[in-house]
């Protein structure tokens, strides 16, 4: 499922994971990933402060089976060995180019604030709210269920001007959801 914005606790709190939140985001199953991303802005590695630049990381089944940088490939291949699901997303998120983080101009090197610069996806652990009825699932059903889980979750960007985004839908239609940077999605898609 994707959301944003607020969210509930499972004591009925709303709260917001992220201030300022420019997200709408799911995790998705970890073992339908393949293909290349390259980041569209540098990342501070959490926990070691290492700068990353130009990371490409390679998807294959849902793995990350290769990770290279122009500058911090260590720290990030460090991570990606931390456990079993470190080489796996646990999220994708869709942010455009209105999101006021962006339009600050700055590299904060705090991930809560700089993943909120475009669409971004996060290796590592997933959410459990984003599956259907997974908070009342025992870990066993959501790993069946495709949510993976790690002690890592590092969000790269990989969006921004001059990139496209779109979904496929169950019967393989393609639906443009981000064109050059905008909200490109239908009110009509539901």
């Amino acid at each position: 499922m994707w959301t944003g914005g607020a969210l509930t606790s499972e004591t009925g709190v709303e709260y917001m994971p992220n201030l300022p939140t420019e997200e709408v985001f799911t995790s998705p199953d970890r073992r339908r990933a393949d293909g290349v991303i390259r980041t569209t802005r540098p990342l501070v590695m959490p926990r070691v402060g290492v700068l990353v630049e130009d990371l490409e990381v390679t998807f294959e089944g849902g793995r990350i089976v290769d990770a290279t940088a122009s500058r911090g490939a260590d720290a990030v291949r460090a991570e990606l060995d931390r456990d079993e699901g470190a080489r796996s997303l646990g999220e994708v998120s869709l942010v455009d180019g209105s999101s006021r983080v962006r339009a600050a101009g700055v590299t904060f090197h705090d991930t809560l604030y700089d993943e909120n610069t475009g669409c971004h996806v996060a290796w590592g652990q997933g959410f459990p709210f984003c599956v259907e009825g997974g908070l009342a699932m025992s870990p066993e059903s959501l790993r069946e269920a495709g949510l993976n889980f790690s002690s890592a979750h590092t969000d790269v960007v990989v969006g921004g001007p001059g990139v496209d985004v779109d979904g496929i839908t169950a019967d393989g239609t393609v639906v443009p959801l981000i064109r050059d940077d905008a909200w490109a999605l239908s009110a009509r898609v539901g």
